[in-house]
């Protein structure tokens, strides 16, 4: 019953936020070589939230240089497409979504840090492949948590207090709950959106990567790199017990016991580097 219903309602929210829709525009144009910073800029000014924070990142503590930073080309031109890339997603998921039960704190450290750890993941690995579409989906792995929470709020909070309460993983409880999930959902959704197949993917598999077909690859390291932020005691908010390990996936990616040391070395750096962005791009101050 409720699996009918929440699908119903998600195939009514036909629009994909506005700050969304232009991070994602800047997203394809950093990625093409002939992008200009002069398109960048234009394309962030017209969101004078974006604008905001992009300028307040740039002087921040972060990447802050010897001089203030007041125009946007100055800024994007200290950070680089990459970051301004990055940095845009983030502020635009960070400002997208309303909570309702859970911990918006902890739920955007965890995803934003999933991000970053997937990122250092694959550049530990002996094959390194592009990161955009690796960055989008890692980031937005539980979007579909965020979803259910501000849109079925009331059966979402004993889905929640029954995974925290009995250590049960969230998607278990969901499942029987709810008859679907929150990587269903957010990959509903995401393609709804006519979010590409690649990042949709990542979504939808980011519990079992096995069973990806198209961001195979991606899937598994945004897989790895929410395990390590679960297992480094920054869960999405949801107090879900942490999965399974899948050894397999490790050793596909090419990565060793010998990379560990430098993994959980690094993790830290980007947990803060979440935390500091929640605290600059987010709705609100902590």
């Amino acid at each position: 019953m409720y699996k009918t219903k929440i699908f119903k309602k998600l195939e009514s929210i036909n629009e994909l936020p506005t700050i969304l829709v232009v991070a994602m525009e800047i997203n394809r144009l950093t990625t093409d070589p002939n992008t200009t910073i002069e398109q960048i800029e234009n394309l962030i000014k017209n969101d004078l939230v974006l604008t905001a924070k992009v300028l307040k990142i740039a002087n921040s503590a972060l990447f802050a240089g010897s001089r203030r930073i007041v125009s946007l080309n100055s800024a994007i031109s200290r950070l680089g497409f990459s970051e301004v890339s990055k940095l845009s997603l983030a502020v635009s998921f960070l400002n997208s979504f309303k909570p309702n039960h859970i911990d918006y704190e902890r739920f955007w450290i965890h995803s934003i840090s999933t991000a970053y750890i997937a990122l250092k993941l694959n550049n530990i690995s002996s094959i390194g492949m592009k990161v955009d579409k690796l960055f989008i989906g890692a980031i937005l792995h539980d979007i579909g948590i965020m979803i259910l929470d501000q849109h079925f709020t009331e059966i979402y909070n004993k889905v929640f207090d029954i995974a925290l309460n009995k250590s049960i993983d969230l998607s278990v409880v969901e499942q029987k709950i709810l008859g679907t999930n929150h990587a269903e959902v957010g990959a509903f959704l995401l393609e709804k959106w006519k979010i590409p197949s690649e990042v949709t993917e990542i979504v939808k598999f980011h519990h079992q990567p096995q069973n990806a077909a198209v961001s195979v690859r991606e899937t598994k390291l945004a897989y790895i790199a929410n395990f390590v932020a679960n297992n480094r005691g920054y869960n999405n908010g949801t107090g879900s017990f942490p999965e399974n390990f899948y050894e397999d996936i490790w050793d596909d990616l090419s990565l060793t016991v010998d990379s560990i040391p430098q993994i959980l070395s690094e993790v830290d750096d980007d947990i803060e580097k979440a935390k500091d962005l929640l605290r600059i791009g987010g709705r609100y101050n902590y």
